[in-house]
């Protein structure tokens, strides 16, 4: 099957910099890559790739895996508690991810509104996405105001608290 798995230690090991990745694919697949990184880049070089084989440790990733999901889980908890106390609900408690989807429609207006809820979060500070900036809408065929998503907005617990 021509499937890739694409995996490096800049994102999912969180050690920005460290440009070291990998793909797990189709031989014929493999070989293409090789040449193009070859040709771009080089590739990781030797030293580095040394650097790399501890944090391949199948014990090291379980503990720090579990140590991100304890951090990850405190923050969400947080902020479940502080959107519920604001009469914003949330449908869907994530599980693997740092976004909250919230539902802005309890609100009284015009702060049900995600592009209103916006301006009104920047004047504190606070940074959310508008759901209508997920909204699918080819060749522009609806406005803004009359998308499903105009009272929904993503809200991130990834920032420090």
């Amino acid at each position: 099957d021509p499937i890739l798995i694409v995996n490096g230690l800049t994102k999912n090991w969180r050690c920005p910099g460290f440009r070291c990745c990998w793909v797990v694919a189709p031989s014929p697949i493999v070989e293409k890559l090789n040449s193009a990184g070859s040709f771009l880049d080089g590739g990781t070089n030797a030293p580095l790739q040394r650097l790399a084989l501890p944090l391949m440790d199948l014990d090291f990733i379980r503990r720090d895996a579990w140590a991100l999901q304890r951090h990850f889980r405190k923050k969400r908890d947080f902020l479940l508690s502080e959107l519920a106390w604001l009469g914003i609900q949330v449908k869907w408690k994530p599980t693997a991810t740092f976004y909250v989807w919230g539902d802005l429609s309890d609100l009284p207006p015009p702060l049900n509104d995600s592009l209103v809820f916006l301006e009104e979060c920047a004047k504190h500070k606070i940074i959310i996405v508008p759901g209508v900036f997920f909204d699918c809408n080819p060749r522009s065929v609806r406005h803004l105001e009359k998308s499903k998503c105009i009272a929904f907005c993503r809200f991130s617990y990834g920032p420090p608290m």
